[in-house]
């Protein structure tokens, strides 16, 4: 049986033989690299089935390797995890940005690195990978949630939850794409304990993409699942913005012709997805 494949480009070539250690005693194929152009190389003949790439490394960084890497076709869904003594948080914003699955900041502990090699590739084999900010199951698991629901005769409800695009993209530009990623990851944590709470973990959240969720659930407990997100969420919406935006209710922005327009802050919209 052909052993699962992973690259490993680093520089440190401590950390290289560390991480090729560890894996090979799983039973893993490793291959290495010391730069982001033999890394290049290496991935074009010997096609691994996922890859470790530090992010400071000589000739190529890690960022350009994964742009590169998500612009050719080829290599558009393989797993990739920046593995980095970077730790701030615009660093890992920039890994996702350039298509990064997963960032893990050095010193590691090889036992957490060795869950999220395990947690990739599984999700790979199932054919989707989760929402790079929220790791979720994206558009395919919805659908295959549904479809199951709908075979089982299960009676349920799929709502869409989203911010309004607008207010998302105006808070967006004023405070920094990070801080909008950070939103919307809370609001995934929120409404994931309120399921824990309420709907007894049969509710199904999922991401299809940009700011809107998606969740299913039974039609006796997706209501008040819905009124305890719109609730909690937009209370605390305002907090995420700074005094004068908060008074206001607003963010005032320019239109191209000069004029100052007035934003609404953002909520949480709940609709029913036909």
């Amino acid at each position: 049986m052909k052993k699962t494949k992973i690259l490993v480009a680093d520089d440190n070539r401590n950390i290289v033989e560390l991480v090729k250690m560890e894996f090979e005693i799983l039973d893993y194929d490793v291959v290495t690299a010391f730069d982001g152009e033999d890394a290049l190389k290496k991935i074009e003949k010997e096609n691994p089935d996922l890859l470790i790439l530090d992010v400071m490394m000589p000739k190529m960084n890690g960022f350009d390797v994964c742009m590169k890497l998500r612009d050719n076709p080829k290599y558009q869904n393989i797993p990739i995890i920046m593995l980095t003594a970077k730790s701030q948080e615009k660093d890992k914003f920039w890994g996702r940005q350039v298509g990064a699955d997963e960032y893990i900041t050095k010193p590691f502990e090889p036992e957490v690195l060795e869950q999220v090699v395990h947690n990739l590739l599984e999700q790979k084999k199932s054919g989707e990978m989760p929402h790079p900010v929220t790791k979720l199951p994206g558009f395919a698991s919805v659908q295959k949630e549904i479809e199951w629901r709908k075979s089982n005769s299960e009676s349920c409800e799929v709502y869409n939850l989203f911010f309004e695009p607008e207010a998302f993209e105006v808070y967006a530009q004023k405070y920094g794409r990070i801080k909008a990623d950070e939103m919307l990851k809370i609001t995934a944590s929120i409404i994931i304990d309120i399921i824990k709470r309420i709907g007894k973990n049969k509710a199904f959240l999922g991401h299809l993409g940009d700011n809107t969720l998606v969740l299913i659930a039974d039609k006796e407990n997706i209501r008040p699942i819905i009124s305890n997100v719109e609730n909690e969420i937009n209370s605390l919406i305002p907090l995420k913005y700074d005094d004068e935006d908060r008074k206001k209710g607003a963010i005032s922005i320019k239109d191209i012709s000069g004029k100052i327009n007035e934003v609404p802050l953002m909520r949480i919209i709940t609709a029913v997805r036909e």
